[in-house]
């Protein structure tokens, strides 16, 4: 893989095991973690990533610790699980509550997952409430089930709304997640019944009932299906 760096109007090329690697490697010995935040942050999370894969283990420790390098939660989560296991051993309890707070539950909970039970306890505790109580309803649930790995933020309004009610739901609900694609309708019991995307929202006229609009199919996935059967 070449990553393309630009510089002034000359366009370098780094090769991820010579040039670039070298470069990273220098800037963590000179304590550079500047450098390598501002070269990070230029990146897609998932090129950040495979250079701190790239590393040897003693570099990516010494990068880990760094003063004033913070590593960012999107590109911790596109580490392989080895390197993210050897990582976290070296990342304070701070920085860890910070990656967990910035993820998707489905991404955090294969984080707490990866901590020893001491850690993981005491990683919970410092999550703020709202956000404990998604990690600790995932860890109910068997290990190998499909609910360990639901992602549990989603966009809810009831079925009989219209879509002038729904969008000054979602324009004035701060509590809501930060990026959907779809808005779930629910009966009564709270049962989802379809979605509807939310393009298809503002593109609707306000009085237009939802349940009008919605996508009826839908795959329900038992909580206790085996992880491994979900994507088959």
């Amino acid at each position: 893989m070449t990553l393309v760096k630009k510089i002034k109007d000359k366009k370098v090329n780094f090769e991820f095991n010579k040039e670039f690697i070298k470069v990273v490697t220098d800037k963590i010995a000179s304590n550079d973690a500047e450098f390598i935040s501002n070269s990070f942050r230029e990146m897609h999370p998932s090129d950040a990533a495979d250079i701190i894969e790239h590393l040897n283990e003693s570099d990516r420790e010494n990068l880990i610790k760094l003063n004033n390098f913070k590593i960012d939660p999107q590109v911790f989560v596109e580490l392989n699980e080895a390197v993210q296991t050897e990582i976290i051993k070296y990342l304070s309890k701070d920085s860890i509550v910070y990656i967990l707070k910035n993820l998707e539950s489905d991404d955090s909970i294969k984080i707490i997952e990866n901590l020893s039970e001491e850690n993981k306890n005491d990683i919970l505790r410092s999550l703020p409430p709202k956000d404990r109580f998604v990690l600790l309803e995932s860890l109910s649930y068997p290990e190998d089930s499909a609910a360990r790995i639901m992602q549990r933020e989603f966009t809810a309004i009831p079925s009989n709304w219209s879509v002038g009610q729904t969008i000054d739901y979602l324009r004035e609900n701060k509590d809501l997640p930060e990026e959907f694609l779809e808005i779930f309708v629910v009966d009564n019991e709270f049962q989802p019944i379809g979605t509807v995307p939310s393009s298809k929202v503002l593109r609707t006229s306000r009085d237009t009932k939802m349940i009008t609009i919605m996508n009826e199919s839908q795959l329900s996935i038992p909580v206790d299906m085996d992880r491994e059967e979900v994507g088959i």
